[in-house]
């Protein structure tokens, strides 16, 4: 036989195997690769669920962590409660710390009346040394600034990264659930604080816009944290220093409901009161 008709008979010989074994060959591919389908699947499903159990705990450790930022830095810093610290007291008298005086929030107590009006129609008060220490604050110590939205950052720093590092959360994870967080904070703080005290609305060249939730003013969270902040007033800010997040004043203690502080309002300013709380008091 020729040798070209030896190769031509070779040749058929291999395609003929290779046709015969083709389609075991595509069904075991076929198997494998739905094999790996199903498992990547599998691990992408599980992924998924662990994903979603990591944001329902991260969820309310964040609100815990900032309700708790929120109450330490209103309660020791705002009303200078760090100061009957002794540990501060004795760095102090070390000059080893610097004094610490609450960046005008007492002033802006005293400068309040129990119906959240403000004493700036008062020549008397706006001549006192206090109301001194507020010239040129447009917001009166009320919103949160720029500068103070950036002070906020920083100090939940040493508390949020730790705490969600031994969550096993990466630092782009944490930043993910931290940063909006900070946002509806301040949100929140700049549409309900400057605006009940009959302050002006926050534009974004100043803070935080407070026109982004003014939609959300009387709605029912709104008036309950509304309230619960003229009671901090009323009680000369020893109770209800939660703001906007409430729940460590229910934690220590210092919660105080609107039967107890109602009492407290005083009395040439009843009448005032109750019209601004519009029957919510009664």
């Amino acid at each position: 036989m020729p040798k070209h008709a030896l190769m031509g008979a070779a040749l058929v010989g291999v395609l003929a195997s290779a046709s015969a074994f083709a389609p075991a060959a595509v069904g075991t591919l076929g198997g494998s690769l739905a094999r790996a389908g199903r498992r990547t699947a599998a691990a992408t499903n599980v992924k998924m669920d662990l994903g979603v159990a990591q944001a329902l705990v991260g969820i309310p450790v964040m609100y815990g962590l900032l309700s708790a930022n929120e109450y330490v830095t209103h309660r020791y810093y705002q009303h200078n409660e760090i100061g009957k610290v002794e540990v501060y007291q004795t760095l102090r008298k070390m000059d080893k710390i610097p004094k610490l005086d609450g960046g005008g929030h007492i002033e802006h107590h005293a400068e309040t009346y129990d119906d959240m009006s403000l004493k700036t129609d008062n020549p008397l008060w706006m001549a006192s040394a206090p109301a001194q220490r507020m010239i040129g604050n447009k917001y009166r110590g009320t919103a949160f600034t720029w500068s103070v939205t950036r002070d906020m950052l920083l100090q939940c720093i040493p508390t949020v990264f730790p705490v969600y590092a031994l969550m096993g959360w990466s630092i782009p994870e944490t930043l993910a659930i931290w940063l909006p967080s900070m946002l509806l904070h301040g949100m929140i703080w700049n549409a309900l604080h400057p605006d009940m005290h009959g302050l002006p609305e926050v534009p974004a060249s100043d803070g935080i816009p407070s026109t982004w939730l003014s939609f959300l003013r009387g709605s029912p969270y709104f008036e309950f944290i509304r309230l619960n902040h003229v009671g901090h007033h009323v009680a000369s800010g020893k109770a209800n220093y939660n703001v906007c997040l409430p729940g460590v004043d229910y934690l220590v203690g210092t919660h105080m409901p609107m039967e107890e502080w109602k009492p407290l309002v005083r009395e040439k300013e009843i009448k005032e009161v109750e019209g601004a709380l519009a029957g919510n008091m009664m």
